[in-house]
């Protein structure tokens, strides 16, 4: 059981670190993207 426990630990941390990244990475680009339309007009 425990090992068990420890084994899926990781696994959701790097699920979780993986959403929160792909999160930052999207705002990041739509910012971008948002600032080089203003630049444009």
């Amino acid at each position: 059981m425990w090992t068990r426990q420890e084994h899926n630990y990781p696994e959701q941390l790097v699920m979780k670190i993986n959403t929160l990244v792909l999160t930052v990475f999207t705002a990041y680009k739509v910012d971008h993207l948002i600032n080089e339309t203003g630049i444009n007009k």
